[in-house]
């Protein structure tokens, strides 16, 4: 993330400046956050992994998203609502093709960047995992071949640090470290 604004504003003033806006923002305790531009291998790999998935999530009924599209969510502390825009996100809900965000991602993917890397695996990872519908979030280094992931186990979580392969639950498919960084260069 990078700075903040300097007022807070509430969630219909952050949707409206968003709407004007041609820079992605996210929106956290009132306050917004541009989104800094991301490398090569970010992209790449982003890419990569919405490619991959893909084909598995159609073949489930779901749907695959890309950077652009925003999550909603509300946190359970104090119920304020949350704007993120995740590198990939896998989707089952139905929405209407004029939605510009969903609340129930069953798999969340980050492609960590210097930048990205304390909040991606910190406070993001935590509001992650308060989604019901979520079943696993993916985090997957941009400057070194690495990969963690947060499965559900029920009503807990299991964190795995990913070897060469990677077995998400939704969509169900599996997914090599050679797939993910193809044309990467780490």
């Amino acid at each position: 993330m990078t700075e903040a604004s300097f007022r807070k504003m509430t969630e219909e003033e952050y949707l409206r400046f968003l709407a004007e806006s041609e820079v992605r923002y996210e929106y956290v305790d009132g306050f917004v956050y541009a989104q800094a531009g991301a490398t090569n291998a970010h992209n790449l790999i982003a890419m990569n992994l919405a490619a991959l998935l893909h084909p598995a999530a159609r073949k489930a009924g779901c749907r695959t998203y890309q950077n652009d599209m925003r999550l909603r969510l509300v946190s359970p502390h104090g119920n304020k609502p949350l704007h993120y825009f995740p590198d990939v996100m896998v989707s089952c809900e139905k929405l209407p093709n004029d939605a510009m965000s969903l609340t129930q991602p069953c798999l969340i993917v980050e492609v960590l960047s210097q930048s990205t890397r304390a909040a991606d695996k910190s406070y993001k990872a935590e509001r992650y995992r308060e989604l019901r519908s979520l079943q696993a979030y993916l985090m997957v280094d941009s400057q070194s071949r690495s990969a963690a992931l947060y499965r559900r186990m029920g009503e807990e979580w299991a964190y795995e640090i990913v070897d060469e392969v990677v077995e998400l639950p939704c969509p169900e498919v599996t997914l090599t470290m050679t797939e993910i960084y193809e044309g990467v260069t780490v």
